[in-house]
């Protein structure tokens, strides 16, 4: 049935739409909690969520080996909790589309960090369709009018913050693969245990230097539209991260984290039939994506 495809390709696929969703979602909210409150709230209630998905459809294939569970803990922490963090930060520094931009650098990272922890090689024609998208996604993300300016301070920060994000998540998508590499498991556990993992970092991070906002993130007391809150982690948070493990189980980190990287572009055909503008720009970089995108499914 995927022999045209792909199971891997179309998870990723399936993991960059509802994040794309997910994400107008959650921009509701970010006025309201900060990054690290959003990061408990989304990390418990998905964690939850899965628990109770393991338990309804009696999923034992459970990782046993210590080197497994270690890989998705460090991939959690490192991907999740730091690159999570960063990314928030980043946003707040030089906004999005500064942000947007240079995460457009973590499949090639992926594709680094694959070779060095895993000792896996990406074909040229593979190399080839991730450069085309990953162009692609930063022609159409960059806004067509000038961005605000940022002072020194705040831009250097904020770069370095960007940078760390797509260091992190290349990092935590390559520590995810080389977990499911090493034993047979089902997706869901790995997803589950990355995100605990996670988690529980920042949960700690929090409670421990401001008690008040752990137990605003854990009740989320104050904040309305709460029903569109869980559509979102149960989109986002929930199926989109049990897609990504399922998609990286099944094909390369970098060709996954690169369709991933198409997210935006989703978002952005999203405002089109909600006739937002769309620039020439948006339109050659989102078709050079798709093409890249075309490029790693061919491959």
């Amino acid at each position: 049935m995927f022999d045209w495809l792909g199971l891997g390709e179309l998870l990723a696929i399936l993991a960059a739409l509802v994040w794309a969703l997910s994400t107008i979602l959650y921009k509701g909210f970010s006025h309201h909690l900060t990054p690290m409150q959003l990061n408990i709230s989304k990390g418990v209630l998905a964690s939850a969520l899965m628990l109770v998905t393991l338990v309804i459809t009696q999923d034992f294939a459970i990782p046993t080996q210590i080197t497994s569970w270690l890989w998705l803990i460090a991939g959690g922490v490192i991907g999740i909790a730091i690159g999570d963090s960063a990314y928030f930060a980043a946003l707040r520094n030089i906004g999005p589309a500064r942000t947007l931009v240079i995460e457009s650098l973590a499949p090639a990272l992926v594709g680094i960090f694959n070779i060095i922890l895993l000792s896996h090689y990406l074909s040229a024609f593979a190399w080839f369709g991730i450069a085309l998208t990953s162009v692609g996604v930063v022609i159409a993300i960059k806004p067509a009018k000038g961005l605000p300016s940022v002072d020194n301070k705040h831009y250097h920060v904020g770069v370095l913050c960007a940078l760390a994000a797509a260091i992190c998540q290349a990092l935590g998508m390559v520590m995810s693969k080389g977990a499911l590499n090493n034993e047979e498991m089902s997706s869901l556990w790995a997803a589950l245990i990355r995100l605990a993992s996670g988690t529980l970092t920042v949960a700690l991070v929090v409670a421990m230097f401001k008690s008040s906002d752990f137990k605003q993130a854990l009740t989320l007391k104050g904040i309305s539209g709460k029903h569109w809150f869980f559509v979102a982690v149960f989109l986002g948070t929930f199926l989109g991260l049990w897609l990504q493990l399922g998609a990286v189980k099944y094909t390369d980190p970098a060709i996954a984290q690169t369709i991933f990287a198409t997210a935006p572009l989703i978002v952005m055909s999203i405002g089109f039939f909600k006739r937002e503008p769309v620039t020439n720009k948006m339109l050659l970089g989102g078709l050079l994506a798709l093409i890249g995108v075309g490029v790693l499914l061919a491959n």
